[in-house]
């Protein structure tokens, strides 16, 4: 890395600083109009929310028989259900800062090594969106200047604003894959073998730029980004979908997520202002414990009737999608997304029924644990169904009684790492590990 005069980095440091009180002083001054068009708007967006989450069943019964959907999200990918998957989601990768989560996290080593267990084990990596973090600005000189460059592109016009941003947005993705390098040699492997497979989130909808999405299998290797994934049996019938499950959110679908970009603009701003230090939404280790203890609800997300969202800032109505896909079937296909953070398996509605096919990886960004989902597509009698599984860092002081020694997989520089399964508790409310 380069090396820079100290006054050269002060100077970055003050310039990043009068960014980011810039930013506050501007969304103080249009906030008593802001937050009425924000909420306007967000009632607006939510009663699209629920008309796409009517159609949505009907849009992945078209995509079953080969009609792909309408753009912009109109990629798909089809594998055989017979294969071994580790599917993840939600790592936002990111530049280097207080916005590199994986590092602040301690899990960039740890996926390193979920990675290897995976390429030993024969299996082929989904990584289901919100993988490269095109989204989060600031909490670093870069991130600031970044962030100023994205805003003022928007100023330009036609053509020339548009190669711009994508000019940005390559230099963005080379800076993140530059600070996880051992994540990108692992997945280049695996692309180059055919088992690495991506779908596109809202934090990483810049690849829906065709363009874009060039540009990352130009730097990490022959990738087919997509933005539904069919697993199909021998006979050609789908057994499970794989997509992010930001499509019927009225915050952050494709191409109507301005309401999440500017949420998690304002956030960031917030946490960038000198002397406000207001915290990121980075996951506390007692989450990762509760999780490990079998605290966390086995739920399915409600938001607001009215703004599409929550008091935790969630605003995926998973309610709704179970009643779109009618509730309780053990039949059909599985619903498998990511997006809202939380490990979900077989969930239970407000009805007290669980959605016996649906699931939801997690995400990649507890304290020292990674949670995904195996899928044993050679090995499951019948119809393969998904496994719920974290990986944590076995040394830590506070998981005695937790993990076992049994519970090791395998080392990697020299810290133990642990592989956990989760399943349902008898009333289907919690996830406990095995």
């Amino acid at each position: 890395m380069r090396k820079y005069p100290r006054w050269v980095a002060l100077a970055a440091e003050f310039a990043a600083d009068v960014w980011g009180v810039f930013k506050f002083v501007v969304g103080l001054v249009v906030s008593p109009v802001g937050f009425a068009v924000v909420a306007w708007r967000a009632v607006h967006n939510h009663t699209l929310a629920k008309l796409r989450v009517r159609s949505f069943p009907a849009q992945l019964a078209a995509i079953e028989a080969g009609i792909d959907p309408l753009p912009p999200a109109d990629r798909v990918e089809r594998l055989s259900s017979h294969l071994d998957l580790l599917i993840t989601s939600d790592l936002h990768r990111c530049f280097p800062g207080r916005r590199d989560w994986l590092e602040r996290q301690d899990v960039k080593d740890l996926y390193a090594a979920v990675l290897d267990l995976a390429t030993d084990a024969g299996r082929h990596v989904v990584e289901n969106g919100d993988i490269d973090d095109y989204w989060m600005v600031g909490g670093s000189p870069y991130g600031q200047w970044y962030d100023a460059a994205r805003v003022a592109t928007h100023f330009i016009p036609g053509r020339t604003g548009l190669e711009l941003r994508r000019a940005l947005y390559r230099r963005h993705l080379r800076t993140i894959i530059a600070n996880n390098p051992a994540s990108y040699k692992r997945l280049q492997l695996l692309g180059e073998a055919g088992r690495y497979h991506r779908t596109v989130g809202n934090h990483d909808d810049v690849y829906l730029d065709r363009a874009l999405a060039d540009s990352l299998s130009e730097l990490v290797g022959d990738i087919p980004i997509c933005d539904v994934i069919v697993l199909e049996d021998h006979a050609g019938e789908a057994v499970a979908f794989i997509t992010h499950g930001h499509q019927t959110d009225g915050w952050n679908a494709p191409g109507r997520a301005y309401l999440g970009k500017l949420a998690t603009w304002a956030g960031n701003t917030l946490s960038d202002t000198p002397g406000l230090e207001a915290p990121d939404a980075v996951p506390p280790r007692s989450l990762t414990t509760a999780f490990l203890r079998g605290q966390l609800p086995n739920r399915l997300l409600r938001v607001s009737k009215r703004f599409g969202t929550n008091s935790k800032y969630d605003s995926l109505d998973e309610e709704l999608l179970f009643d779109a896909f009618g509730g309780a079937a053990e039949h059909g296909p599985w619903i498998i997304l990511g997006h809202t953070h939380l490990p979900v398996l077989q969930p239970m509605s407000r009805s007290g029924v669980a959605w016996e096919r649906y699931a939801n990886s997690g995400n990649g960004i507890w304290d020292g644990m990674i949670t995904g989902l195996e899928w044993d597509g050679t090995t499951s009698e019948g119809t393969p169904t998904p496994k719920m599984v974290a990986w944590l860092w076995a040394d830590r002081h506070d998981l005695d009684g937790l993990v076992t020694e049994a519970d090791v997989v395998t080392h990697h520089g020299g810290r133990p790492v642990a592989r956990l399964e989760f399943e349902r508790t008898p009333e289907g409310t919690h996830l406990r590990p095995r």
